[in-house]
């Protein structure tokens, strides 16, 4: 079986390549770390996960992640599924972060590698990924907090008394089910869940959308004693229509599970979700649904634009117009049936964001218009609201939509001028000339070269704009969460009541706008 060679963790914004972590499961790579981040940087950006590289002895399968100012790379001298290597690196970051603390930096490596190196044995043994739940990991390796605690506690210990202590703690308290660790406590019980979902859509001059998807993520955070038993229900727009054989998940699309998710329960009764949770925060589900099912379909987005290109008295401006409106959009309400869900750092509340009203609450509003190369600096810029700042070949404009002055639906306006690059006279005006005749020779010279400037002008307007927006309490495809119960378990003591908090966000993964 294949297994995972090495891996390499360089710092990216060091002064020079430096190498922060250099681990081998099985036996020193062929080709050195140093050599391998050279063929990493001699590929252009943006380098793809995955790198072939023929010219090392042997041959060699680089993947590649970059996280924050770290690069991690792992080389394969053998056939790998190169799903088992990314997943693995990803993994590697998340068990990293958790330990340490986000975010994290090359420093935090270097002044714990004792725990990242065990971190890293216990994941993989002999290059095979084994270990990879940070809930099971905390039974095998002790986080940095508790090794500073109990060398702060005992004095005078022998060499070997660190790790001694260290097995007989954890020897008898590894728990049967991998994703949880064992003897779970806490003072105040509580679970909070977090639906977001990222919209990706394409808009065409005419406002017919032509694509337009959601990728959905729920995260779950459990706070709870002992092993509880958790039963969480989705409703969707849809769900009505069960009588007429649809299912309430039937808009989810390609959904993915945490392994403690128990997939039976899911096709019998679609749209709940039972499972033993791990403990604190963790990603239960994904999905991806289409918000566009059929062609009569129409889009609801809380955030639209009209933008016109090519007008003035020399038609060398353009306008982008911006409508924020979410008295349309339908807030993520439950039915009145599932349990009350309690406000969440004041900022959400289910049925409502901010307890005190059922409208939600549109933040963020970012413009981004790219520019054409034609395009020299922008003239007689002003917009109605906001501020905006040109670098480069895009200009961002940002739409503040909260506090004083903003309301909830408005509109606001950008316009400005182009100035084009000085450019030579155009070649092909002076073969159109010599093509057309002694006739045309008499055309005015003015109106000739006003025709010129104007087609100029007219390459030098931009041709789309993406949209960016988050939306507090409503999701673009209607899914919610109706309830969260706790149907069994054990140790977490009779009438226990845990306090209970849902989170809708949506959010513009790039909606781009052509025009």
């Amino acid at each position: 079986m294949s297994a995972i060679e090495a891996l390499y963790i360089f710092d990216r914004f060091a002064p020079t390549p430096t190498i922060v972590l250099q681990h081998e499961w099985r036996s020193r790579s062929p080709t050195s770390p140093t050599s391998l981040l050279a063929h990493y940087n001699a590929h252009l950006a943006p380098r793809p996960a995955l790198l072939y590289v023929p010219t090392t002895t042997p041959p060699t399968l680089l993947f590649s992640f970059e996280h924050n100012n770290l690069l991690l790379l792992s080389p394969a001298t053998s056939e790998i599924e190169p799903l088992l290597v990314l997943e693995f690196l990803h993994r590697v970051v998340d068990v990293l972060e958790d330990y340490l603390g986000p975010p994290l930096i090359a420093s935090k490596i270097e002044g714990s590698y004792d725990i990242v190196a065990q971190l890293l044995c216990e994941m993989a043994d002999d290059g095979i990924p084994f270990t990879t739940e940070p809930n099971a990991l905390r039974d095998l390796v002790l986080p940095p907090s508790l090794i500073g605690k109990l060398f702060g506690s005992v004095t005078g210990l022998p060499g070997n008394s660190l790790s001694s202590i260290s097995g007989s703690t954890h020897t008898n308290a590894i728990s049967t089910i991998p994703w949880r660790r064992a003897n779970v406590k806490h003072t105040n019980n509580e679970l909070y869940v977090d639906v977001i979902e990222l919209i990706t859509a394409t808009i065409a001059p005419s406002g017919r959308p032509l694509s337009a998807r959601a990728n959905g993520t729920i995260a779950f955070t459990s706070k709870l004693s002992g092993v509880p038993d958790l039963l969480l229900t989705l409703q969707a727009p849809n769900s009505h229509k069960q009588k007429l054989g649809e299912k309430p998940n039937s808009i989810l699309q390609y959904p993915v599970f945490h392994p403690c998710v128990r997939l039976s329960r899911w096709r019998d009764h679609p749209g709940e979700l039972s499972f033993v949770p791990p403990d604190g925060k963790f990603v239960l589900a994904s999905y991806e649904v289409n918000l566009l099912p059929s062609a009569k379909q129409q889009l609801q987005l809380p955030v639209t634009i009209d933008m016109k290109t090519a007008i003035g008295p020399d038609e060398d401006e353009f306008e982008v117009r911006v409508f924020v409106n979410t008295t349309s959009l339908t807030p993520a309400v439950g039915n009145g049936s599932s349990p009350a869900f309690g406000s969440r750092s004041g900022a959400t509340r289910s049925p409502a964001f901010g307890g005190s009203s059922n409208v939600p609450v549109v933040e963020e509003v970012a413009i981004t218009i790219p520019l054409p190369p034609a395009v020299k600096t922008l003239v007689a810029t002003r917009c109605s609201r906001g501020e905006f700042h040109h670098e480069g070949r895009e200009v961002l404009w940002k739409i503040p939509t909260t506090g004083s002055g903003a309301a909830p639906s408005s509109t606001a306006t950008f316009r400005t001028g182009v100035q084009i690059r000085a450019m030579a006279d155009d070649d092909d005006d002076d073969e159109e000339e010599d093509e057309v005749g002694e006739g045309e020779e008499k055309k005015d010279a003015g109106t000739r070269k006003a025709s010129a400037r104007k087609r100029r002008f007219k390459m030098a307007m931009p041709r789309c704009a993406i949209v960016n927006f988050s939306v507090k309490g409503w999701l673009a495809s209607g899914v919610r969460v109706d309830s969260v119960k706790i149907v069994g378990g054990r140790g977490m003591g009779e009438g226990v009541k845990p306090y209970k908090g849902v989170k809708y966000i949506t959010r513009a993964g790039g909606i781009e706008v052509r025009c």
